[in-house]
């Protein structure tokens, strides 16, 4: 079965709520929704081959990743768009790897890791224009889908407007959300989501140094490369597969809790962001990672970036996490056993982060990029060297060398030069198409 789009069955998960009025008299009113209808893929509609296409412009960009002179750019639930990106003020769109259902990546040795629906695939990419599907582990990425038996897996949804007229006597429209019959959510402005960066997974009840044989990954990653493992998250569990061989082997899946986002390797370390904190794993048996610590904090969506014994974490509102606080925490985990809070700052909306040369840069959302001196953690907020205005900033990427950062955001992905921390000049930018 080819994928199609229910009209019986939808998903109403967030947009504007606005309250017209009453139209005749006290006893009826108008609310306004984006509405979200699932789309449903069969196991043989999910397990294909991938495919190359010519160069296709970046229309929902996600993730990102730098490989070798070579940027990726995840296409939400459509694959990867491949920029070459040796001169940074001339990137080149070379080509697009069609992965369906893919929403992350992580290369090793020319080959590159992706989540395709539900399996794990590792594709070759020793020539990068032309990349060959090497193997498939299947049903490790499950817990992101529902099934909903003949139609399949529900893979995405698909906003549309809506208009409904309720009884003012009604209760239930006076609460945040509503499910009413036939699974219809019907949710609030007020518990909105950031619809633009969200995934497939919001639905659901990095490597911190690069060299020739790894990449980098932004802040904002699920996957991760450590001592020849791959590591990778779900919902609430993180999967570990040797890689001694181009076909990943799974090793173990390590239970965590419900609400994972982010990951982050350090050392003999694993960093995990979820929606209430930040968990630590002892990672000196790369196969079997072992619980050792966390630092709690409100519900929240938190990217993790540590540098130095220094953890800096960033909770936001306006998300699916529900959180109302947006704040940069800096975390002393020189003691990792038990990591302590050195302060937190308030922030307009932070999002993704990299931590370079004692130098924070920070994705503002809807503010920017900021840049700060991190050199005393204490004293960050009056140590800003300077802003850039004018995009909405997801997630960051620094090379350190090239003193090149890669931003990517609503608008695009914008690329700087930031020899002069405190004056980052504009090198290249590529639009999103509207």
């Amino acid at each position: 079965m080819e994928a199609k789009i229910s009209t019986s069955f939808m998903a109403l998960m967030t947009g504007m709520l606005l309250f017209t009025g009453c139209l005749k008299d006290q006893c009826d009113r108008t609310h306004e929704f984006i509405r979200y209808d699932p789309v449903y893929k069969t196991l043989d509609g999910m397990r294909v081959d991938i495919s190359v296409h010519g160069p296709q412009e970046l229309k929902s960009p996600g993730n990102i990743y730098y490989y070798n002179g070579y940027l990726l750019i995840n296409e939400r639930l459509k694959g990867v768009h491949v920029i070459d990106n040796h001169d940074p003020a001339n990137p080149v769109n070379v080509a697009f790897i069609e992965i369906p259902g893919n929403r992350d990546i992580a290369i090793r040795n020319n080959i590159l890791y992706a989540d395709m629906f539900i399996d794990l695939v590792a594709i070759d990419i020793t020539d990068i224009e032309n990349p060959v599907l090497e193997c498939r582990v299947e049903n490790v990425f499950e817990q992101f889908y529902s099934f909903a038996g003949d139609f399949g897996y529900i893979v995405e949804y698909v906003p549309s407007n809506e208009v409904v007229h309720v009884d003012c006597s009604d209760d239930r429209w006076n609460t945040w959300w509503w499910r009413g019959g036939d699974d219809i959510l019907w949710l609030s402005a007020e518990m909105s989501i950031d619809v633009a960066m969200m995934d497939a997974s919001s639905f659901q009840g990095k490597s911190s140094a690069g060299s020739s044989s790894t990449g980098i990954a932004g802040s904002m990653a699920r996957f991760t490369l450590a001592k020849d493992h791959l590591y990778t998250l779900d919902l609430a569990n993180m999967h570990v597969f040797n890689l001694s061989s181009n076909c990943p082997e799974k090793k173990s899946s390590v239970e965590m809790r419900w609400g994972i986002e982010t990951l982050f390797p350090y050392g003999d370390y694993l960093f995990v962001g979820s929606n209430n904190g930040m968990l630590i794993y002892d990672n000196e048996n790369p196969e079997s990672p072992s619980f050792l610590s966390e630092f709690s904090h409100a519900q929240a969506c938190d990217p993790v970036f540590v540098s130095d014994d220094i953890a800096y974490v960033t909770l936001r509102d306006g998300s699916d996490c529900r959180n109302f606080v947006n704040q940069l925490d800096v975390i002393d985990v020189s003691t990792i056993t038990s990591p302590s809070l050195i302060k937190s700052y308030p922030m307009q909306h932070p999002h993704g982060l990299s931590v370079v040369d004692n130098t924070l840069f920070l994705c503002e959302g809807e503010f920017g990029l900021k840049i700060f001196d991190v050199e005393n953690s204490g004293t960050i907020a009056d140590r800003l060297l300077s802003r850039i205005e004018g995009l909405y900033a997801f997630d960051v990427i620094v090379l350190p060398q090239e003193n090149v950062a890669m931003v990517i955001g609503q608008e695009g992905l914008y690329q700087y030069d930031v020899s002069d921390r405190s004056k980052p000049g504009e090198l290249s930018m590529i639009p999103i198409s509207k």
